[in-house]
């Protein structure tokens, strides 16, 4: 075990909070500050046993501190002892029984509702969504693309984008399938790109590429200064933290969705051609028919 650092602001600020949380309030306050910071990478369930509390204590705790949350915990105790924390991976924490798994779904639930709140409510302060919607209804071809985690992203919202607008095309990370894309490429032309950390190098050279041949840049990102930014005209900055290991997908799909929405609504022709989509779908017989779901019939 290391000794303690003391003082520094975060143990400052959680000592004088311990205070009024009786023992409980000490007993986290010294599990915390055992080994700090690497205490903070440890899985909260861990940390919670180790000082016979529950999640409801902690969030009392850091409330009081002046911290949101474990993860703006982690973030300045990072920043004071100058070290990157690692996130915790919390997907065993309810090994421990049926109280610890409700107790780990509560924070998972409640942590992923904030995220989406955080992220609308910023995007629609700031007009950001609207601004790239109307990019991308002017555009005379929409690009789609993203790498790695973000392919699917990318997949769900050529899909969306696809049903209202024309000239939609998702591009594949591949390098045969971005050349080919390069090489089509107009000056008026709009690339929407995902891309979020761990960052993709390939996603960031594509983007300077289509920026590079006057094409509007649309980025769905976790931050103002990732690198897509750079070579950006409308970033879309989405709130990705996550209490897993991985960033969470829930705000970013649900921010793709309402930006395929938005154009939509704002497109010619979109309804029009939504009801094509729908007949030409009938007469290929892409959708399951009532009599062919399983146990249907005899």
């Amino acid at each position: 075990m290391t000794t303690p650092l003391a003082p520094t602001p975060v143990l400052t600020a959680l000592k004088l909070a311990s205070a009024h949380h009786g023992d409980v309030g000490e007993r986290l306050y010294r599990a915390i500050a055992a080994d700090y910071p690497e205490s903070l990478q440890r899985r909260p369930g861990l940390l919670l046993s180790s000082a016979r509390a529950t999640a409801e204590d902690l969030d009392r705790l850091l409330a009081d501190a002046g911290f949101t949350g474990t993860r703006e915990l982690r973030d300045r105790a990072g920043q004071e002892t100058a070290r990157r924390l690692a996130e915790p991976d919390l997907r065993f924490t309810g090994r421990a029984g049926r109280t610890g798994g409700r107790l780990a779904l509560r924070r998972v639930l409640r942590h992923e509702q904030d995220n989406l709140a955080e992220t609308l409510n910023a995007l629609q302060s700031n007009g950001a969504l609207e601004l790239a919607a109307q990019t991308i209804i002017g555009g005379r071809r929409r690009w789609v693309f993203g790498d790695l985690k973000s392919t699917g992203y990318a997949a769900l919202f050529a899909t969306d984008l696809s049903s209202a607008l024309r000239d939609v095309t998702l591009v594949q990370p591949t390098s045969t399938s971005a050349v080919a894309a390069l090489t089509d490429a107009h000056r008026d032309d709009v690339l929407i790109a995902f891309s979020f950390r761990s960052y993709s190098r390939f996603t960031r050279r594509l983007a300077g590429a289509f920026h590079a041949r006057g094409c509007a840049v649309v980025a769905l990102t976790d931050d103002y200064s990732s690198p897509v930014s750079e070579v950006a005209d409308h970033v879309l900055a989405i709130n990705t933290g996550s209490e897993s290991a991985t960033h969470s997908p829930t705000a970013v799909v649900s921010v793709g969705h309402i930006l395929a929405s938005l154009a939509a609504a704002g497109a010619k022709g979109a309804a029009r051609r939504a009801r094509r989509r729908i007949e030409a779908a009938n007469s290929l017989q892409c959708y399951l028919e009532a009599e062919d779901e399983p146990g249907a019939g005899a």
